[in-house]
């Protein structure tokens, strides 16, 4: 995939990300502590990706049956189902036992077919702690109720998925370690989330971010070590992009 740096289209069309957030807003009326996920998660910082028909969603463990009931009974089309038996589902991923799974019951266009509501310890985030949290950005042009939206900032997204590269901290994670899906698949999807996202952070100089700008910062050096061989050349042409 080649990247155009110049390019500020956004990645979803102010129609769209009015349907897409529909759900989340639902959950921000009725104040619970919540923050959109995965792919609808890095659109809101720019990174060109596709969201695809299921969202993810992070609510604290004690408020998932309520986020659940919430969703149901305010978006009537939606119900709970079961997580797919299939251990190559990657597109409905039972992270663990304790997430919940809400599908509708007609193929929706822009919105979300499927929801998957997960306890937010899994990825090491405080959806309660309002300084990781900033409403969704301004190019979606959303109405001003959708500031009940939860978007996890910059350096909490970072934080969190960053976390989740360490292995140790990936106990949780249950449905991957029962063979749902492979471990380590799940680990490159989040080292190569994070990725996108230092790549695309291209409104503030790298600097602003980390200390040394001539080699590789810490992190991005723990990052690199985690990538498959065949991928480390597509790393270091995009750190290269933006240093030279």
């Amino acid at each position: 995939m080649v990247w155009d740096y110049n390019d500020r289209t956004p990645p979803l069309q102010p129609k769209a990300a009015r349907l897409r957030f529909i759900p989340p807003l639902m959950l921000g009326l009725r104040k619970i502590p919540h923050v959109i996920w995965g792919d609808d998660a890095l659109i809101c910082h720019e990174a060109p990706v596709v969201v695809w028909t299921s969202m993810e969603i992070l609510v604290p463990t004690a408020y998932l049956e309520e986020a659940a009931n919430c969703l149901t009974k305010s978006l009537p089309t939606f119900s709970r189902a079961a997580f797919p038996s299939s251990k190559n589902d990657e597109l409905l991923p039972c992270y663990s036992d304790d997430c919940i799974l809400l599908a509708a019951d007609k193929s929706l266009s822009a919105t979300a077919n499927y929801i998957i509501l997960i306890p937010d310890t899994l990825f090491h985030f405080d959806t309660t702690d309002k300084t990781l949290i900033q409403e969704p950005p301004s190019y979606f042009k959303l109405s001003s109720e959708f500031s009940q939206v939860g978007v996890p900032s910059f350096a909490g997204l970072m934080s969190a998925l960053l976390s989740c590269v360490d292995k140790s901290k990936t106990q949780g994670f249950s449905g991957f370690q029962e063979g749902r899906w492979r471990m380590n698949r799940l680990i490159e999807k989040i080292v190569c989330r994070v990725i996108m996202l230092v790549a695309w952070k291209r409104r503030e100089p790298w600097e602003k971010y980390y200390d040394d700008p001539e080699e590789y910062p810490p992190k991005l050096k723990e990052i690199r070590n985690c990538l498959p061989v065949e991928n480390i050349p597509v790393f270091d042409s995009i750190y290269t992009k933006h240093h030279g």
